[in-house]
């Protein structure tokens, strides 16, 4: 993703890469070389350069805190990518830090401007699918696997928090684009299958939103046979997105609609967000997806946590 958000930036207008970290020097230069800007290996030597305006964080979850706090004491803009934390403590820390520094937080909740999620968001704000009041979300696979995302941070808790940090960070936000401010939730979490983490493999969810709906998430690293798909259900409509009919909606004496994949088509979501980041700073607005979303979202998934662990509905605010 780091690689992904600085191509990205890279080609937008007012906008250029200056330097880019790794403590895999090999990393760090093959990219600085690619973007034709400097590499470093540490964090300290990029944040010192006069020339860096803003920060793109993607280093492991469990560094967000840390980098974070270093960027706004620089006097640097932030946008971290998602998870924001793997706590609300620490991703509240991190508001206080750039709100305290003067500087722009923003989080990469890339997933509502993806299709078909954006297309979704799009046709609820239009007012014509009527209030909404449940949505089924179940995004799982099986394991890690081989190659890019198998790295040794990803299998452990303490560093990425499991599945409802590293992966669906992006369901619980785009659950709260849709249905409102959470106010409960209840989980069953387990490990079933996988062996090389120390964290779950399910995550069931159960979360109540103070507008009086209804969401679940069925998430995890378990199957065998892999799974996205989500289920809206509104007062005038219902929409419904993955498995084999793709996106469709129904609204309340009309015919079904198929959305083809051409219709959901927008500007890509990687390059959106982070052209919405640089445009809050040039401008001096507040980012489109503020530290405060990104509260929100850790908020919940570590309330799945105490709530299972803990086997009782937790409410929130925690």
């Amino acid at each position: 993703m780091g690689r992904s958000l600085i191509v990205s930036a890279a080609d937008i207008p007012d906008c250029a890469a200056r330097c880019v970290a790794d403590v895999d020097a090999a990393k760090a230069q093959a990219l600085g070389e690619e973007l034709g800007c400097g590499w470093v290996t540490d964090n300290d030597a990029l944040l010192a350069r006069d020339d860096v305006t803003a920060v793109i964080i993607a280093a492991p979850n469990f560094l967000h805190r840390q980098i974070a706090e270093q960027a706004a004491a620089a006097g640097k803009h932030i946008f971290c990518e998602k998870p924001m934390a793997l706590n609300k403590a620490d991703a509240l820390a991190m508001v206080e830090a750039a709100r305290a520094a003067g500087v722009k937080l923003m989080i990469g909740q890339v997933l509502r401007y993806l299709p078909p999620w954006h297309y979704i968001k799009s046709l609820v704000d239009s007012g014509r699918l009527g209030k909404p009041f449940a949505m089924q979300t179940t995004r799982i696979g099986g394991g890690w696997g081989g190659g890019t995302y198998h790295a040794q941070w990803r299998l452990k808790r303490e560093t990425c928090g499991g599945p409802l940090f590293e992966i669906n960070a992006h369901e619980i936000d785009f659950m709260r684009q849709i249905m409102g401010e959470a106010t409960r939730v209840t989980a069953g979490l387990g490990r079933f299958v996988e062996t090389e983490i120390d964290y779950e493999d399910l995550a069931m969810l159960q979360i109540e939103f103070a507008d009086g709906g209804f969401g679940q998430l069925l998430a995890g690293h378990c199957a065998q046979i892999g799974i996205y798909e989500m289920k809206l259900y509104c007062t005038n409509g219902t929409v419904m997105a993955g498995g084999p009919h793709g996106l469709q909606y129904k609204l309340v004496g009309e015919d079904t609609v198929i959305v083809s994949a051409e219709e959901q088509q927008a500007e890509p979501g990687v390059r959106r967000e982070v052209r919405e980041f640089v445009e809050c700073i040039l401008n001096d607005t507040e980012p489109t997806i503020p530290g405060e979303e990104g509260v929100s979202n850790v908020e919940i998934a570590q309330a799945a946590l105490i709530a299972s662990e803990e086997r009782r509905p937790v409410d929130l605010p925690l």
